[in-house]
Order: C-alpha cells, then structure tokens, then sequence
C-alpha cells in the first residue's frame, strides 16, 4: 500500500515539473528600471509602453539558454 502511495506522489510530482518546463516563452525585449529587469515584452514598442519614467530603458533580451 506504501508503494502505491509514493508511486502515485511522485508521478504527480514528474507531470507537474514537465508541465513546468513546457509552459517556458522567450520574450523579446526587457525593461530595465533601476536595479530591476522584466523581460515580459514581445515588442519594442509593448517595452516603451511600458516605461514609467525617462531612467527606464528597453534593450534585446538575449538569446535564451538551454531552451
């Protein structure tokens, strides 16, 4: 009965990491303001819009690793 108990623990556990990492999208632009980026833009223009003062900026996001 043990077993039947862990066995099901962790296959709930291995589905939602896999879900995890399939759900993962590269965004293309990053705000940065002040000590704080976001990288939740598709567009230039989506970051631009998104500024709240004259120190924040927008820049490429990199290339995403091991994705």
């Amino acid at each position: 009965m043990r077993l039947f108990v862990i066995a099901g623990l962790f296959a709930t556990f291995a589905g939602s990491s896999a879900f995890a990492q399939g759900s993962y999208t590269h965004h293309s632009f990053c705000l940065q303001s002040g000590s704080s980026k976001e990288c939740a833009f598709d567009s230039m223009q989506q970051c631009l819009a998104a500024k709240k003062g004259n120190k924040d900026t927008c820049a490429p996001n990199s290339t995403p690793q091991n994705h």
